[in-house]
């Protein structure tokens, strides 16, 4: 449960990453198509990245750890993945769909939590947090139910539900900066 004491220190780093959130939504839904084959590209390359760190780590620890082998089979795997991603471009932006999906769920999770959180503390601004929280959940489902709607349709359903948690990460740092004036 939250309990807040004090006031709360850089409630501004709330406004920082919902404005960051409004800025890509924006980007995403005004320029689909390169902001969808970045995203995709972008999440292969962690994946691909993330295996070979994974090997490296496995075979310079392989004398210290005894489950060593583990993170050598998730590197081998997470490597192969990421290079068949980068090399099937279709394959990476139907996977980031799911990703991102998934995503944006936890997020409008977190904030109808943080919107509840809010309402307990009988403050001011928490039905509209739990809006766009709500909102952000729903449309994550749309992402996920149907991830072949298409390029444009993805992009929108994914550019929307971000726009929706920025807001609610913005106004939830007004209502922080507010608390105790």
């Amino acid at each position: 449960m939250l309990k807040v004491n004090s006031s709360v220190k850089q409630w501004w780093w709330l406004f920082v990453i919902g404005l960051l959130m409004i800025l890509f939504a924006s980007y995403i839904l005004f320029f689909p198509l390169p902001a969808f084959v970045g995203i995709s590209v972008f999440f292969a390359s962690l994946i691909f990245a993330s295996g070979i760190m994974h090997l490296i780590f496995s075979l310079t620890n392989r004398k210290v750890l005894s489950g060593w082998g583990w993170y050598l089979t998730i590197g081998i795997f997470e490597a192969l993945a990421g290079l068949a991603l980068l090399m099937q471009p279709a394959l990476a932006m139907t996977t980031v769909i799911i990703f991102t999906g998934f995503w944006l769920m936890f997020r409008g999770i977190m904030s109808i939590n943080l919107a509840l959180e809010l309402k307990k503390l009988e403050l001011k601004g928490w039905g509209w947090s739990m809006f766009w929280a709500v909102m952000t959940l729903i449309l994550s489902f749309f992402v996920l139910i149907n991830p072949i709607l298409g390029v444009i349709g993805v992009v929108i359903l994914t550019g929307l539900p971000l726009l929706f948690a920025g807001i609610s990460a913005v106004m939830f740092s007004f209502v922080l900066k507010n608390l105790f004036k």
